[in-house]
C-alpha cells in the first residue's frame, strides 16, 4: 500500500510540472492588449491572383476607438491613405469581416495571423466584375 501511494505521489508531481512551461510571450498574450502588437506603420508586400506579385507599399494600422478589439488599416489594398479597412483582433488572429471600401465599389474579406513580428494574411476583393485573391504580409523594416 505504501509503495502504491509513493508511486501515485511521484506521478502527481510529474503531472504538475508538465503544466509549468509557459513562456513570457504566452503570458503577454494572456494578460496584455492583443491589439497593441498590430499597431503602427508597416510595409505591405502582397501578390494578387490576377494582378500578380511585386506589390510593396505602406499601411498604417490604428486602433478603432469605437471598438477596442478592432483595428483600422489605412491604405488597405493600395487604395489610398483616405481608405481604411476594419479587422477584428483575437489573440494573434486578425479577421477582416466582409465590408465595402472605396465608396462601396470593392467588397473585401479575409484573415491573417501575427507571428514572429509580422502579419501573414490572405483576403479577397470583389468589384462586381472581378473577384481576386491576395496573399501577403505586413512587416516592419
Amino acid at each position: 500500500m505504501k509503495r502504491n501511494s509513493k508511486l501515485l505521489l511521484l506521478l502527481l508531481f510529474g503531472f504538475m510540472f508538465s503544466f509549468v512551461s509557459c513562456t513570457d510571450e504566452d503570458l503577454d498574450d494572456l494578460f496584455g492588449d492583443p491589439v497593441e502588437k498590430f499597431l503602427g506603420t508597416w510595409r505591405c508586400e502582397e501578390e494578387g491572383s490576377i494582378s500578380g506579385g511585386g506589390w510593396n507599399y505602406q499601411v498604417v494600422i490604428s486602433r478603432n476607438h469605437q471598438n477596442s478589439a478592432e483595428i483600422l488599416i489605412q491604405n488597405f489594398n493600395l487604395q489610398g491613405d483616405s481608405e481604411t479597412a476594419r479587422a477584428l483582433i483575437t489573440g494573434n488572429n486578425m479577421t477582416i469581416p466582409r465590408q465595402q471600401i472605396c465608396d462601396d465599389t470593392i467588397e473585401i474579406q479575409g484573415s491573417g495571423t501575427f507571428s514572429n513580428g509580422q502579419v501573414n494574411f490572405s483576403y479577397t476583393t470583389n468589384t462586381g466584375a472581378t473577384l481576386e485573391s491576395f496573399t501577403g504580409r505586413f512587416y516592419k523594416p
